[in-house]
């Protein structure tokens, strides 16, 4: 009850802060990019709080109990990502002016199919996105009420629909802002306090020849199950109960590779990432990491909200120093699971470490109040996570795709979280992490090509532009996709169709030079354009001003 009312309260403070901004959302400007006048500081701060996705708080410690020492790749990109953010691309698109990353696309290429296929890639990769969202909320509601699973997945798709319709970006901002300290909260506090728990009798992992049971546990099977133990299969049935003593070896729900200590511990060794290439997982997934946050349209559109780009270059400085913490602490919960909760290898419900080990750990009053927080937390990343990339996803719609301005805007909020429950309830079957990370691999793919050389290199063509993102962008989502179905679950086809940064990646920049380099072609004015993404600002003031924007200023 403790953790269902924190939660209860958290939504409610989500939509009172969310109703700060509906005063403000009278013009076209307001409404898309807050007016273009968010403080870096706060502006990091909403970026942090829609960075902090379910992929990582739920997710992402359970990759590290499954996996361990090779999953730290993916933090370390998440983080380092934003140091590229910084050095390439934020303070050049916002001295742009668009209002979203395909009308920067025409803009620049003078190419208004163009615009149109970005706007694909941003519904793909957005809703790619909200998937892990979605699941994170089934998850939770099911966890802490016993909820259906569809329950949690719809509940989230109505509040952060009617949240992002009454107030637009400048509702959301105050929102992001403020469920990112809640976010950091609900990590910070229960890691301290399991921390000091744990460091009284830590217990070793490595040398172990599998986990193992440290005290009696008795795991209720809910569904018909397939476990391994010792290399063999066994079939449980729904609604077992069984009794595991002190010292028994943990059985694997038989999708989950049983590793040993030693393994578990080490980078490249025995592991069955991306079908048994673990060093190609991590160099793919590396690179996905790092460029994909390049790509990402609900990050992007954030810069658009600062007054100037050197603002926008301080929001970027300002995201550095706060997601270090978060990325930090996170893998901890993974690892004092690997001996304080081995059931979740059991069950295979390894999405919900971060409320399970806490549990698992402290009990009593004490326990309930730090599941609670945890819980907390998960539903501000569910939520503003979500805000994000639905605005990025109405944005398109309504505004790339549509032409229109706020009335279209809230008719394609509803209808991008209509989609986004749908396919929500087809997730249920993936990791949350392995899904952030086809997202980024997408991103990765086809915008950061679009936005590297559309910035710094005066040669790229629309043809070249648009070849680059459509091959890149397209093998990654084909092969995803082909994943999704199980063309290959094993071997070299399984890492190269479920990693394809390492190879999509090369390729899209290769085809958009090499188009360019060939084509006659070449866009007008672009001369003045490379001036206007990369002279200084004149004033804080002028630079305000939509320079590129085809809608009027209000409504």
């Amino acid at each position: 009850m403790i953790a269902i009312t924190l939660v209860g309260l958290v939504t409610l403070a989500t939509l009172m802060v969310g109703s700060f901004g509906i005063r403000y959302a009278k013009t076209t400007s307001n409404f898309f990019v807050a007016s273009r006048s968010v403080h870096p500081a706060w502006n990091a701060f909403a970026i942090c709080g829609e960075y902090l996705s379910a992929g990582s708080f739920l997710g992402l410690a359970g990759l590290v109990l499954v996996f361990g020492f090779d999953i730290l790749w993916l933090p370390a990109g998440w983080t380092a990502g934003y140091l590229l953010l910084l050095l390439f691309v934020a303070a050049p698109l916002r001295r742009f002016g668009s209002y979203t990353i395909p009308e920067f696309a025409e803009g620049r290429f003078d190419a208004p199919a163009l615009r149109w296929i970005s706007a694909g890639f941003v519904l793909a990769i957005s809703w790619l996105y909200l998937l892990p969202q979605m699941k994170g909320a089934g998850i939770l509601l099911g966890s802490l009420l016993g909820a259906p699973y569809w329950v949690g997945v719809v509940l989230l798709a109505v509040v952060v629909a009617a949240n992002l319709t009454a107030g637009g970006m400048r509702s959301i901002t105050f929102v992001q802002g403020f469920q990112y300290f809640i976010v950091m909260f609900g990590v910070l506090v229960p890691a301290i306090l399991l921390w000091q728990m744990w460091s009284q009798e830590p217990a070793s992992i490595s040398g172990q020849e599998a986990p193992v049971f440290l005290e009696t546990t008795t795991i209720s099977y809910d569904d018909d199950i397939t476990v391994t133990v010792a290399g063999v299969r066994t079939e449980i049935e729904a609604g077992t109960d069984i009794t595991y003593q002190v010292g028994d070896l943990v059985p694997h729900e038989e999708s989950i590779e049983a590793l040993s200590g030693d393994d578990w511990l080490r980078p490249f060794n025995n592991k069955g990432l991306a079908g048994g290439h673990p060093r190609y997982f991590a160099y793919s997934v590396l690179l996905a990491t790092l460029l994909g946050t390049m790509g990402l349209p609900h990050v992007l559109v954030r810069f658009y909200t600062n007054p100037d780009g050197v603002t926008a270059r301080r929001t970027t400085v300002w995201v550095l120093v706060l997601l270090g913490p978060y990325y930090a602490i996170l893998p901890f919960f993974g690892a004092v699971a690997r001996t304080a909760s081995p059931e979740l290898l059991a069950t295979g419900d390894t999405d919900s470490v971060t409320l399970a080990v806490v549990a698992d750990y402290a009990q009593g009053t004490g326990g309930d109040v730090l599941v609670a927080i945890v819980a907390a937390g998960a539903v501000a990343a569910l939520l503003s996570t979500s805000s994000g990339l639905l605005i990025a996803v109405a944005g398109a719609l309504s505004h790339d795709l549509a032409g229109g301005g706020v009335p279209q805007f809230r008719r394609a909020t509803w209808a991008g979280a209509a989609v986004a429950a749908g396919l929500g309830m087809l997730a249920q079957p993936f990791d949350i992490s392995i899904l952030v990370g086809w997202a980024f691999a997408i991103a990765a793919s086809s915008f950061c090509p679009l936005l590297v050389l559309g910035i710094w290199w005066p040669g790229v063509t629309t043809r070249g532009a648009i070849a680059g993102m459509v091959t890149g962008g397209g093998f990654a989502t084909a092969a995803i996709v082909a994943t999704m179905v199980g063309v290959v679950d094993d071997g070299w086809g399984f890492a190269l169709l479920s990693t394809p940064a390492a190879w999509s990646v090369p390729l899209a920049f290769a085809t958009s030079i090499g188009v360019s380099l060939r084509d006659p072609e070449k866009p007008p004015n672009v001369a003045a354009k490379m001036a206007q993404l990369h002279l200084p600002d004149r004033s804080p003031q002028k630079s305000t001003v939509d320079r590129t924007s085809s809608i009027p200023p209000t409504v």
